[in-house]
């Protein structure tokens, strides 16, 4: 087992109160049983257990979720292995084109997976497939335009 050679705030206090319990019930018990001592120990050793118990559990936490806000990892996940695989974000994609939902939603898994067959994965019938598939279902979508220009030759730019 490992030390943190750290002093922090949190482990001077808990060595206070830890120290101050056992003391006391060290003395409880030199001191002929000796009840208000076995009652201030009760005390530190409680205090010392709720210490314990709202650091773990409450301030860390709220600090590390402050941190993280104010650094800019926010609430997402931090994991690189929560993340999906690109194997699992075509699927992704290719189901939202399966099952239509909303135009916007459509049209943004369709470019998605386009630029993905395009520059990715080197399938370009592919990324024309799917992009076909989305200017059928919506023709007039702005979004679209600028893969007409390109099948046609004309450049937006």
């Amino acid at each position: 087992m490992t030390r943190d050679p750290v002093v922090s705030a949190s482990r001077a206090v808990r060595a206070v109160l830890g120290t101050a319990t056992v003391a006391l019930l060290v003395l409880a018990f030199a001191v002929d049983r000796e009840p208000r001592l076995f009652a201030a120990a009760a005390i530190f050793g409680t205090t010392w257990w709720s210490w314990d118990l709202l650091m773990k559990h409450v301030f860390e936490p709220l600090a590390d979720w402050a941190l993280g806000t104010v650094v800019g990892s926010g609430l997402g996940p931090s994991d690189p292995s929560l993340r999906p695989t690109l194997d699992e974000l075509v699927v992704l994609l290719e189901r939202h084109l399966e099952r239509p939902t909303s135009q916007k939603v459509d049209i943004n898994a369709a470019i998605r997976l386009e630029e993905i067959y395009r520059t990715v994965r080197p399938d370009p019938a592919a990324a024309r497939r799917v992009i076909a598939t989305v200017r059928a279902r919506y023709p007039e979508a702005p979004e679209l335009q600028r893969f007409a220009d390109a099948e046609s030759g004309t450049d937006l730019i």
